[in-house]
């Protein structure tokens, strides 16, 4: 099951809560800031860079967000399989991964990818055992 404490601790981008729960209006930038929503207003940040970064982030954004869909999906599934199919489920998924985990193992990736696909990997293994 998805847990908004992993996600902060990992993202860090766990937001504060505010200070009245019934207001749900956005927290006001510190005096002096500059709005996230204006990236170009930084002085000598060429128009088209903030356009990308700012569609740059929304791509991130949005696939995280399937990602934790996908997720929450294969978890229903997994709950709802018999033992049996589970033990099957789960040695086809350690199969798949040993062959993707030799692709990996050829190639120069950040240590970031490696840790983040490993602790995906332990965490629907133990899905499938829970």
């Amino acid at each position: 099951m998805f847990r908004i404490s992993m996600l902060s601790r990992k993202s860090g981008a766990a937001a504060p809560l505010p200070s009245n729960p019934g207001d749900t209006s956005p927290a006001a930038p510190p005096a002096g800031s500059a709005s996230p929503a204006a990236p170009s207003a930084q002085p000598g940040m060429p128009e088209q860079v903030a356009r990308n970064l700012k569609t740059q982030g929304d791509a991130m954004v949005q696939y995280g967000a399937r990602l934790l869909v996908i997720r929450e999906l294969l978890f229903a599934l997994a709950a709802g399989l018999p033992p049996a199919a589970r033990a099957s489920v789960e040695r086809r998924f350690r199969e798949r991964i040993d062959q993707l985990l030799a692709l990996t193992d050829d190639r120069a990736l950040p240590g970031e990818f490696h840790d983040t696909l490993l602790a995906e990997i332990n965490y629907y293994l133990t899905e499938l055992k829970g």
